[in-house]
Protein backbone atom coordinates (compact mmCIF):
# COMPACT_ATOMS: atom_id res chain seq x y z
CA UNK A 1 0.00 0.00 0.00
CA UNK A 2 1.57 3.35 -1.02
CA UNK A 3 2.52 5.69 1.80
CA UNK A 4 0.61 9.01 2.13
CA UNK A 5 0.69 11.93 4.57
CA UNK A 6 -2.41 12.34 6.65
CA UNK A 7 -3.77 15.75 7.60
CA UNK A 8 -2.39 15.12 11.08
CA UNK A 9 1.13 14.17 9.98
CA UNK A 10 1.67 16.88 7.36
CA UNK A 11 2.02 19.85 9.81
CA UNK A 12 4.45 17.81 11.92
CA UNK A 13 6.59 16.99 8.89
CA UNK A 14 6.56 20.58 7.64
CA UNK A 15 7.46 21.84 11.11
CA UNK A 16 10.38 19.42 11.29
CA UNK A 17 11.62 20.53 7.90
CA UNK A 18 11.48 24.18 8.97
CA UNK A 19 13.39 23.43 12.17
CA UNK A 20 16.00 21.46 10.21
CA UNK A 21 16.40 24.28 7.69
CA UNK A 22 16.76 26.87 10.48
CA UNK A 23 19.35 24.71 12.26
CA UNK A 24 21.32 24.35 9.04
CA UNK A 25 21.24 28.13 8.50
CA UNK A 26 22.36 28.80 12.08
CA UNK A 27 25.22 26.28 11.75
CA UNK A 28 26.35 27.82 8.45
CA UNK A 29 26.25 31.35 9.87
CA UNK A 30 28.25 30.35 12.96
CA UNK A 31 31.34 29.33 10.99
CA UNK A 32 31.54 32.47 8.84
CA UNK A 33 34.02 35.21 9.59
CA UNK A 34 32.24 38.39 10.65
CA UNK A 35 33.90 41.48 9.29
CA UNK A 36 33.65 45.27 9.43
CA UNK A 37 34.90 47.21 6.43
CA UNK A 38 34.93 50.59 4.71
CA UNK A 39 34.06 50.93 1.01
CA UNK A 40 33.42 53.56 -1.66
CA UNK A 41 30.35 53.49 -3.91
CA UNK A 42 31.30 52.23 -7.39
CA UNK A 43 31.32 54.72 -10.26
CA UNK A 44 28.79 54.41 -13.12
CA UNK A 45 29.67 51.39 -15.24
CA UNK A 46 31.55 49.60 -12.43
CA UNK A 47 30.19 46.38 -10.85
CA UNK A 48 27.60 46.79 -8.10
CA UNK A 49 28.97 46.50 -4.57
CA UNK A 50 28.29 43.04 -3.13
CA UNK A 51 27.43 42.69 0.57
CA UNK A 52 27.51 39.15 2.05
CA UNK A 53 24.64 38.57 4.49
CA UNK A 54 23.58 35.54 6.54
CA UNK A 55 20.48 34.30 8.30
CA UNK A 56 20.23 35.45 11.91
CA UNK A 57 23.13 37.92 11.63
CA UNK A 58 22.58 41.69 11.63
CA UNK A 59 24.26 43.62 8.82
CA UNK A 60 24.48 47.42 9.12
CA UNK A 61 25.20 49.73 6.21
CA UNK A 62 26.35 53.17 7.35
CA UNK A 63 26.45 55.89 4.67
CA UNK A 64 28.08 59.31 4.94
CA UNK A 65 25.05 61.19 3.56
CA UNK A 66 21.42 61.44 4.67
CA UNK A 67 19.00 58.97 3.02
CA UNK A 68 15.47 59.30 1.68
CA UNK A 69 14.01 56.77 4.08
CA UNK A 70 10.90 56.18 1.95
CA UNK A 71 12.88 55.35 -1.20
CA UNK A 72 14.32 51.98 -0.15
CA UNK A 73 13.69 49.18 -2.65
CA UNK A 74 14.66 45.65 -1.58
CA UNK A 75 14.08 42.50 -3.57
CA UNK A 76 12.66 39.61 -1.58
CA UNK A 77 11.80 41.82 1.38
CA UNK A 78 9.65 39.08 2.95
CA UNK A 79 12.82 36.99 3.34
CA UNK A 80 14.17 39.45 5.91
CA UNK A 81 13.36 39.44 9.60
CA UNK A 82 14.50 43.06 9.95
CA UNK A 83 14.71 45.93 7.46
CA UNK A 84 15.23 49.17 9.37
CA UNK A 85 16.18 52.43 7.65
CA UNK A 86 17.53 55.34 9.69
CA UNK A 87 18.81 58.75 8.72
CA UNK A 88 22.14 57.39 7.48
CA UNK A 89 22.03 53.66 8.27
CA UNK A 90 20.24 50.55 7.03
CA UNK A 91 19.94 47.46 9.26
CA UNK A 92 19.24 44.11 7.61
CA UNK A 93 18.76 40.61 9.03
CA UNK A 94 17.72 37.76 6.71
CA UNK A 95 15.38 35.14 8.10
CA UNK A 96 16.77 32.49 5.75
CA UNK A 97 19.93 31.89 3.75
CA UNK A 98 20.23 33.18 0.21
CA UNK A 99 20.88 30.61 -2.47
CA UNK A 100 24.29 30.13 -4.07
CA UNK A 101 24.75 32.72 -6.80
CA UNK A 102 21.59 34.58 -5.78
CA UNK A 103 21.59 38.40 -5.71
CA UNK A 104 18.94 40.48 -3.95
CA UNK A 105 19.22 44.10 -5.04
CA UNK A 106 18.99 46.94 -2.49
CA UNK A 107 18.49 50.45 -3.81
CA UNK A 108 18.17 53.69 -1.82
CA UNK A 109 18.11 57.36 -2.82
CA UNK A 110 20.09 60.11 -1.09
CA UNK A 111 18.01 62.91 0.43
CA UNK A 112 19.92 65.85 -1.12
CA UNK A 113 19.51 64.73 -4.73
CA UNK A 114 23.17 65.38 -5.52
CA UNK A 115 25.27 63.00 -7.65
CA UNK A 116 25.33 60.10 -7.23
CA UNK A 117 21.61 60.13 -6.49
CA UNK A 118 21.36 56.46 -5.51
CA UNK A 119 23.29 53.77 -3.68
CA UNK A 120 22.85 50.25 -5.02
CA UNK A 121 23.99 47.06 -3.28
CA UNK A 122 23.76 43.37 -4.18
CA UNK A 123 23.01 41.23 -1.13
CA UNK A 124 24.62 37.82 -1.53
CA UNK A 125 25.54 34.71 0.44
CA UNK A 126 29.20 33.80 0.95
CA UNK A 127 30.35 30.50 2.50
CA UNK A 128 33.23 32.02 4.47
CA UNK A 129 32.36 35.62 5.35
CA UNK A 130 29.48 37.88 6.38
CA UNK A 131 29.47 41.67 6.65
CA UNK A 132 28.35 42.98 10.04
CA UNK A 133 29.17 46.67 9.48
CA UNK A 134 29.92 48.38 6.18
CA UNK A 135 30.82 52.08 6.18
CA UNK A 136 30.01 53.47 2.75
CA UNK A 137 31.58 56.65 1.34
CA UNK A 138 29.60 58.40 -1.36
CA UNK A 139 32.74 59.81 -2.97
CA UNK A 140 36.35 58.57 -2.97
CA UNK A 141 38.37 60.02 -0.11
CA UNK A 142 40.91 62.65 -1.12
CA UNK A 143 44.59 61.74 -0.59
CA UNK A 144 44.80 64.37 2.15
CA UNK A 145 41.91 62.79 4.03
CA UNK A 146 43.43 59.33 3.67
CA UNK A 147 46.78 60.59 4.95
CA UNK A 148 45.12 62.30 7.93
CA UNK A 149 43.22 59.12 8.78
CA UNK A 150 46.39 57.05 8.47
CA UNK A 151 48.27 59.44 10.76
CA UNK A 152 45.48 59.25 13.34
CA UNK A 153 45.49 55.45 13.28
CA UNK A 154 49.29 55.37 13.64
CA UNK A 155 49.14 57.76 16.61
CA UNK A 156 46.50 55.62 18.30
CA UNK A 157 48.58 52.50 17.67
CA UNK A 158 51.72 54.11 19.08
CA UNK A 159 49.83 55.19 22.20
CA UNK A 160 48.48 51.66 22.68
CA UNK A 161 51.93 50.15 22.21
CA UNK A 162 53.41 52.51 24.82
CA UNK A 163 50.59 51.68 27.22
CA UNK A 164 51.10 47.96 26.64
CA UNK A 165 54.86 48.27 27.20
CA UNK A 166 54.27 50.09 30.49
CA UNK A 167 51.82 47.44 31.66
CA UNK A 168 54.25 44.67 30.72
CA UNK A 169 57.02 46.37 32.67
CA UNK A 170 54.81 46.63 35.73
CA UNK A 171 53.68 43.04 35.34
CA UNK A 172 57.26 41.78 35.12
CA UNK A 173 58.39 43.81 38.15
CA UNK A 174 58.01 41.07 40.77
CA UNK A 175 61.03 41.96 42.94
CA UNK A 176 62.98 45.09 44.04
CA UNK A 177 65.61 44.30 41.40
CA UNK A 178 62.92 43.96 38.74
CA UNK A 179 61.44 47.31 39.83
CA UNK A 180 64.80 48.97 39.30
CA UNK A 181 65.32 47.31 35.92
CA UNK A 182 61.82 48.39 34.82
CA UNK A 183 62.62 52.01 35.69
CA UNK A 184 60.10 52.08 38.51
CA UNK A 185 62.72 53.05 41.12
CA UNK A 186 65.07 56.04 40.94
CA UNK A 187 67.26 58.14 43.23
CA UNK A 188 64.26 59.50 45.10
CA UNK A 189 63.41 56.00 46.33
CA UNK A 190 60.10 55.10 47.94
CA UNK A 191 58.36 56.94 50.76
CA UNK A 192 55.79 55.21 52.96
CA UNK A 193 53.04 56.61 55.18
CA UNK A 194 50.50 54.96 57.42
CA UNK A 195 46.76 55.02 56.68
CA UNK A 196 44.87 55.60 59.93
CA UNK A 197 42.35 53.14 61.31
CA UNK A 198 38.76 54.14 60.71
CA UNK A 199 36.75 54.77 63.91
CA UNK A 200 33.99 52.20 64.34
CA UNK A 201 31.36 54.95 64.35
CA UNK A 202 32.47 55.98 60.85
CA UNK A 203 31.85 52.50 59.40
CA UNK A 204 30.13 52.74 56.00
CA UNK A 205 28.12 50.05 54.23
CA UNK A 206 29.19 47.62 56.98
CA UNK A 207 32.80 48.18 55.85
CA UNK A 208 35.69 49.54 57.92
CA UNK A 209 39.34 50.33 57.18
CA UNK A 210 41.42 48.62 59.88
CA UNK A 211 44.85 49.96 58.83
CA UNK A 212 47.06 50.42 55.82
CA UNK A 213 50.03 52.08 54.13
CA UNK A 214 50.67 54.33 51.15
CA UNK A 215 53.82 54.02 49.06
CA UNK A 216 55.04 56.62 46.62
CA UNK A 217 57.90 56.66 44.10
CA UNK A 218 58.47 58.96 41.17
CA UNK A 219 56.92 56.64 38.58
CA UNK A 220 54.08 55.18 40.65
CA UNK A 221 52.03 55.30 43.84
CA UNK A 222 50.27 52.50 45.74
CA UNK A 223 47.71 52.50 48.55
CA UNK A 224 47.26 49.26 50.50
CA UNK A 225 44.46 49.02 53.07
CA UNK A 226 43.01 46.20 55.17
CA UNK A 227 39.22 46.27 55.06
CA UNK A 228 36.86 44.44 57.43
CA UNK A 229 33.50 43.33 56.10
CA UNK A 230 31.00 43.45 58.96
CA UNK A 231 28.05 42.91 56.62
CA UNK A 232 26.15 39.77 55.70
CA UNK A 233 27.23 39.54 52.07
CA UNK A 234 30.67 39.32 50.41
CA UNK A 235 32.27 42.52 49.08
CA UNK A 236 34.60 42.97 46.12
CA UNK A 237 35.84 46.43 45.11
CA UNK A 238 36.06 46.82 41.33
CA UNK A 239 36.73 50.56 41.03
CA UNK A 240 38.80 53.16 42.92
CA UNK A 241 38.48 56.94 42.72
CA UNK A 242 41.48 58.92 43.94
CA UNK A 243 41.07 62.70 44.05
CA UNK A 244 43.08 65.58 45.50
CA UNK A 245 41.51 66.57 48.83
CA UNK A 246 41.75 70.28 47.98
CA UNK A 247 41.49 70.83 44.23
CA UNK A 248 39.29 67.83 43.49
CA UNK A 249 41.39 66.75 40.48
CA UNK A 250 41.19 63.00 39.89
CA UNK A 251 44.28 60.82 39.54
CA UNK A 252 44.09 57.99 36.96
CA UNK A 253 43.99 54.58 38.67
CA UNK A 254 45.76 51.71 36.90
CA UNK A 255 44.43 48.80 38.92
CA UNK A 256 42.49 47.63 41.97
CA UNK A 257 43.68 44.27 43.32
CA UNK A 258 43.06 41.93 46.25
CA UNK A 259 44.79 38.86 47.65
CA UNK A 260 41.50 36.96 47.65
CA UNK A 261 38.58 36.99 45.17
CA UNK A 262 36.28 38.65 47.72
CA UNK A 263 36.03 39.71 51.35
CA UNK A 264 33.46 37.48 53.01
CA UNK A 265 31.26 38.39 55.99
CA UNK A 266 33.39 38.82 59.12
CA UNK A 267 36.64 38.68 57.14
CA UNK A 268 39.47 41.19 56.70
CA UNK A 269 40.99 41.51 53.24
CA UNK A 270 43.76 43.58 51.68
CA UNK A 271 42.89 45.97 48.86
CA UNK A 272 45.73 47.51 46.81
CA UNK A 273 45.23 50.51 44.51
CA UNK A 274 47.90 51.51 41.99
CA UNK A 275 48.15 54.85 40.18
CA UNK A 276 50.32 56.15 37.38
CA UNK A 277 53.35 58.44 37.83
CA UNK A 278 53.20 60.67 40.91
CA UNK A 279 53.52 64.25 39.62
CA UNK A 280 52.37 65.92 42.83
CA UNK A 281 54.27 67.15 45.87
CA UNK A 282 55.18 64.43 48.38
CA UNK A 283 52.79 64.25 51.29
CA UNK A 284 49.79 65.56 49.34
CA UNK A 285 46.49 64.43 50.85
CA UNK A 286 44.04 62.44 48.74
CA UNK A 287 40.49 61.20 49.04
CA UNK A 288 40.19 57.49 48.15
CA UNK A 289 36.83 55.83 47.51
CA UNK A 290 36.44 52.11 46.84
CA UNK A 291 33.31 50.98 44.99
CA UNK A 292 31.93 47.53 44.25
CA UNK A 293 30.36 46.49 40.94
CA UNK A 294 26.82 47.37 42.08
CA UNK A 295 27.78 50.74 43.54
CA UNK A 296 25.59 49.93 46.54
CA UNK A 297 28.43 49.54 49.09
CA UNK A 298 31.03 52.30 48.64
CA UNK A 299 33.85 52.78 51.15
CA UNK A 300 35.54 56.14 51.75
CA UNK A 301 39.05 55.54 53.08
CA UNK A 302 40.49 57.96 55.70
CA UNK A 303 42.68 60.72 54.16
CA UNK A 304 45.66 59.22 52.32
CA UNK A 305 49.03 61.03 52.09
CA UNK A 306 51.08 60.26 48.99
Amino acid sequence: MPFSFSALNLPLVLGGLLLFTAAQAQSASAVRERRDRRVVLPRPGEPVLEVPVAAGILTTLVLDSALDRNSVELEGRTRFKLVDVGERAINLEPVMELGAGEHLMLRVRFADGAFPEHAVFALVSHPAVVDTRVEVSRHPLAPEALQAELSEVRAQLAAKEAELAALRARGDASSPAALALAGLLDADGVSARRVAQQPEKEMQSSLRVMDGFSFRATAWAVVSVNVMNAGKTPWTPTEARLTHSTGGAQVPVLSVRMKQPQIGPGEVGTVVVETEGAAWKRGTLFRLELVDATGARPLLVPPVAL
